[in-house]
């Protein structure tokens, strides 16, 4: 099976939007319709430095990884800070926040969430997963990813997250 990964354009996003939509509900507890997801996702596209890489098998989109660059003066950015030191916050700014990746569960285990992370260009990055999702904390690990932050309670509506940072170099 070969693999492909590309990052798509504003563009591209339109007609791939639903597609990363179904990934995404069908790996994440979340309750949204479909619709207002792919919605969701299109309103984050207009964040700075948005960036959107899809994992493509036969035509079809079978994972894909997404996010922008943070600034301290956003909502989920501001959360994180209040956790870490000044020298922690200093290390996310201008970092690109990968604020979602999945993959199709038919295609689990065959290595398209590293090669989505390797497709990453060199810079600074970080993303938060559920402290008790140990699949998604194992394969960070795995990844070479740094946990700069643990068991962050962020928020009433928000599960405990652990903080993961890496440089690209």
């Amino acid at each position: 099976m070969v693999k492909m990964i590309r990052q798509i354009t504003q563009v591209d996003l339109q007609d791939a939007v639903d597609r990363i939509a179904e990934i995404y509900l069908t790996n994440f507890n979340d309750r949204r319709p479909l619709r207002e997801l792919s919605n969701d996702i299109l309103k984050l596209s207009e964040h700075s430095g948005f960036r959107c890489f899809i994992s493509t098998q036969l035509g079809t989109i079978d994972g894909y990884l997404y996010g922008y660059t943070s600034g301290r003066d956003q909502f989920y950015r501001q959360l994180l800070d209040q956790f870490l030191s000044t020298e922690q916050q200093g290390m996310l700014d201008g970092a690109f926040e990968v604020v979602s990746i999945a993959v199709d569960k038919h295609f689990h285990k065959n290595g398209i969430g590293t090669q989505l992370l390797d497709a990453l260009p060199p810079g600074k990055y970080y993303l938060t997963s559920d402290v008790h999702d140990i699949g998604a904390n194992a394969f960070y690990y795995k990844n070479d990813w740094i946990l700069l932050k643990g068991n962050m309670y962020l928020h009433p509506n928000i599960p405990h997250k652990n903080l993961y940072y890496k440089e690209i170099k």
